[in-house]
């Protein structure tokens, strides 16, 4: 066996810079997060060519002595910590001996610091890890790092980093983190000579999700705010108007770091309650302050993720301000004291309701949209408004299943249940129809018809608040987006303007659908080759674009969406291979009432 030896010191820099930096958000995070521990009320960060080329971060912290200057880039060299026992109680955001030995040995790196009651600065220069210069220099008060040619001695990650695009909006995720942790900062984003994004440092928490989100987005937060003698919990959440497909948009920061927390989360989730549709999540950033005994920030190198000492303490908590906040919005009604939850360990999901098909007299029109089924007295046969006889050759399943074989031509339609599944009749077979998974079908079926779909243009150009993630993806994929209908243009640093949809997409509204397909692009690591990229694409955008699990639908609407669904090739099967309609034959209600067979007499 080979024997075990020691790897030289330059190349144990670079093994445990991969902990620290995987790409130039990483370098924005680190050195912005050491410009907080130090003091500093503005930092400026500077890119080019998404981080790759360039990344200077800039502030008026306390700056740093010569020695410590060398200090800081050696590893294992902190002003974070002095005894095992600062492990525990970490109030600060990061590690500066640590992070910059790591930049330092995948870059370029130059670090220009002076403290305020010092006459001149330090220049140190390191290269690849090597220290090359330590010098005195002339510079403003603060500390400067430049980050240049990111992993250009290891060229396998540099070549696994994604577009310009993408990675400058990794970076702008972060800023816009940090702007969220600490809005008494002033933070300034500067990408190729472009400011896109840039806060007053007011403490305003607010005025950040307007810069972030916009102004039109700000109106519809909601204030939070639980304070208890343990823990305080303040913030805002986003009000139903306001709501994503992913949880990218849930901010959490735990003593001021920005964390990923599935409890807490769920907490919000769960503070909701039935105020979610189906597949949306609400926007939020809020903070908690704990004792730091009882937050364990050393789960992850990078310190994104967190361990509480009462987890499910901190979940009640959180799920009880969230609650509290929709209650004085008038969003839900008060819970009474004595029935709010109250667990020691975070709870599995709640089980919902057991949902009926209520079918009440029969009138021309009779609703029971809130949970039940919306009948209609008239319905349609649909096999005679296409011409067609009703087939009755075909003997009805003896259970319950999936309509595999295809879908039945002659379909009268009947309500919708729960919102999410259409009811129809088919001889003596009941079908449930899911629409999401029908509209899919039929949006996907039209996008494949020609090579290049038709456009439609709208009336009035719908504008598009993105966030960096979503614009970027919007750059990315424009061209792509355009060949199939959708004709996007830049509007302002990450405001985008939509002017055209593709045609037949008529079953949402377009800002909706289009914000929460870009969202998902964003974290698209694309398709092999350009046919299975297009491919993916439009199953993408029918997804999106197709009514959603939750929608009620007028009787015109499911009856128009049933119809379209009958002309499509595989009716029976979603896009995604999944099943669109359940039949239940007159022969298997009979069983489940225990009713013996008819004999003819």
């Amino acid at each position: 066996m080979p024997r075990i030896h020691r790897l030289p010191e330059v190349l144990a820099n670079r093994i445990a810079a991969g902990e620290v930096v995987e790409r130039p958000a990483s370098v924005v995070k680190e050195l912005a997060e050491n410009a907080l521990d130090a003091g500093a009320r503005h930092i400026a960060v500077e890119l080019r060519a998404g981080g790759t080329r360039l990344i200077v971060v800039a502030d008026d912290g306390c700056g740093m002595e010569p020695e410590d200057a060398v200090l800081a880039v050696e590893r294992f060299a902190t002003s974070k910590i002095s005894t095992s026992e600062d492990l525990h109680r970490i109030e600060t955001m990061g590690f500066r001996g640590e992070a910059l030995p790591s930049i330092g040995a995948v870059s370029r790196m130059r670090i220009l610091t002076r403290p305020p009651d010092r006459p001149e600065g330090t220049l140190v220069v390191v290269e690849g890890g090597a220290l090359r210069t330590v010098e005195p220099v002339g510079c403003p008060p603060g500390t400067r790092v430049e980050v240049a040619d990111l992993f250009f001695n290891t060229p396998a990650r540099r070549k696994f980093l994604s577009s310009t695009n993408t990675e400058r909006a990794h970076c702008h995720d972060w800023v816009v983190r940090l702007a969220m942790a600490r809005p008494d900062v002033a933070i300034k984003l500067v990408h190729d000579g472009q400011v896109l994004f840039s806060t007053a440092g007011t403490g305003d928490l607010l005025s950040v999700l307007a810069t972030a989100y916009g102004a039109n987005a700000a109106r519809e937060f909601m204030p939070v705010l639980l304070e208890t003698d343990d823990a305080r919990i303040f913030g805002f959440v986003s009000g139903p108007r306001l709501m994503r497909a992913t949880r990218q948009h849930q901010y959490f920061f735990v003593n001021g770091r920005f964390v990923r927390s599935r409890a807490l989360s769920h907490a919000v989730t769960q503070a909701y309650g039935s105020l979610l549709p189906a597949g949306r999540y609400p926007v939020c950033a809020l903070h908690l302050t704990l004792a730091p005994t009882d937050v364990d920030p050393n789960v992850h190198p990078t310190k994104i993720e967190v361990r509480f000492a009462y987890e499910g303490r901190v979940h009640d908590l959180a799920e009880r301000a969230v609650r509290e906040a929709l209650e004085q919005a008038g969003l839900r009604p008060a819970t009474p004291p004595a029935l709010r939850p109250h667990t020691s360990a975070l709870p599995g999901p709640r089980s919902s309701a057991a949902e009926h098909l209520r079918v009440g007299p029969l009138a021309d029109k009779l609703d029971a949209r809130e949970d039940g089924l919306e009948v209609h007295a008239r319905p349609l046969d649909y096999g005679a408004a296409r011409g067609a006889e009703p087939r009755r050759d075909r003997p009805a399943p003896t259970r319950l299943e999936v309509a595999a074989e295809g879908a039945p031509p002659d379909v009268q339609v009947l309500g919708q249940l729960a919102r999410r599944y259409i009811v129809a009749l088919s001889g003596d077979r009941l079908l449930l129809i899911d629409q999401h998974r029908a509209a899919e079908r039929v949006l996907l079926d039209r996008l494949r018809m020609s090579e290049r779909p038709a456009a439609q243009y709208l009336a009035v150009p719908v504008p598009l608040e993105l966030s960096p993630s979503q614009a970027a993806a919007a750059a990315e994929h424009r061209q792509a987006l355009a060949s199939l209908g959708f004709d996007l243009e830049p509007f302002g640093p990450t405001g985008w303007l939509l002017r055209s949809v593709p045609s037949g997409m008529e079953y949402a509204a377009p800002a909706d659908y289009v914000t929460d397909m870009l969202e998902e692009l964003s974290e698209w690591k694309g398709r092999p080759t350009v046919r299975s990229r297009e491919e993916a694409l439009q199953a993408l955008v029918a997804c999106h674009a197709a009514v959603k699990a939750g929608q009620p639908l007028s009787y015109e609407e499911m009856r128009r969406l049933v119809q379209d669904l009958m002309a499509t090739n595989s009716p029976a099967v979603c896009p995604h291979g999944d099943p669109v309609i359940l039949t239940l034959s007159a022969a298997e209600i009979d069983r489940r009432f225990e009713r013996r067979p008819q004999r003819n007499m």
